[in-house]
């Protein structure tokens, strides 16, 4: 369901997307019902109705998800690595991109995940032209390389699990980081605000790759944090007991 609603959602047809024209439709046959120029009277403009709250609850629903499906699982055991900063593993990527000063979100976008040296990492994905029934098309200012980036220090939460996208389900990680939205105008202020980015690879070993690689800046910070500031580790309170105790 949730690819079918992001397909009528990023198709476009006589300027317009499908959603709006199945809601313009639908209110157009209400309204006829009700009036009395179609039979059915108000029951079909009740049903018309019903339809257009309903198309609407499936778009809030399935547009915070991003359209995509993620059943979280039990977080695999990883040794936290770091990746080499020239590899590129290759993903299918939905959530917040940005290029340029256009940002957006899309779901199923095929590309690649990567680190800088400066740890740093990043989503380099391609929105192909698509169609949608032979009469939409997908808006010419979307088409192009779309990008992600984020910092070690902006990653909040990661999860592990599968994720779906209509009939396709592949093994991946959500990464819920946070993002710096400029200022607009005088009423919508500068701010930062947490974002998820869904990372679905074809295969599950370049997944745990990921999540090694990501996991690692966490692993860097606990480590420094249980060092005392003359840069000797810092002993566990259990281990002075076993000292006393012999």
């Amino acid at each position: 369901m949730g690819r079918l609603i992001y397909q009528l959602t990023h198709h476009r047809a006589v300027g317009a997307d499908f959603l709006r024209w199945l809601q313009i439709d639908l209110f157009l046959l209400g309204g006829a019902a009700a009036l009395g120029w179609i039979p059915g009277g108000w029951l079909v403009a009740g049903v018309a109705g019903a339809l257009m709250v309903g198309l609407f609850a499936l778009y809030r629903y399935w547009k915070t998800r991003d359209f995509v499906l993620f059943t979280p699982a039990e977080m695999p055991l990883v040794v936290p690595a770091t990746v080499p900063s020239s590899a590129k593993i290759p993903i299918w990527a939905s959530g917040y991109f940005s290029v340029e000063n256009k940002h957006g979100h899309f779901s199923w976008l095929q590309g690649f995940f990567r680190t800088f040296p400066s740890r740093e990492h990043a989503l380099i994905c391609l929105k192909k032209p698509t169609t949608f029934l032979m009469v939409g098309h997908s808006p010419e200012t979307t088409n192009g390389m779309w990008y992600c980036f984020f910092k070690p220090g902006a990653v909040l939460d990661i999860q592990w699990g599968d994720i779906h996208f209509g009939p396709d389900s592949l093994p991946g990680l959500v990464v819920t980081h946070t993002v710096h939205i400029p200022r607009r105008n005088w009423w919508q202020p500068a701010k930062d605000v947490p974002k998820r980015i869904y990372l679905a690879c074809p295969q599950r070993e370049d997944a745990l790759t990921i999540l090694a690689d990501l996991l690692f800046d966490r692993h860097q910070r606990e480590a420094i944090g249980k060092r005392s500031p003359n840069g000797v580790a810092k002993k566990h309170p259990q281990d002075s007991w076993r000292t006393l105790l012999g």
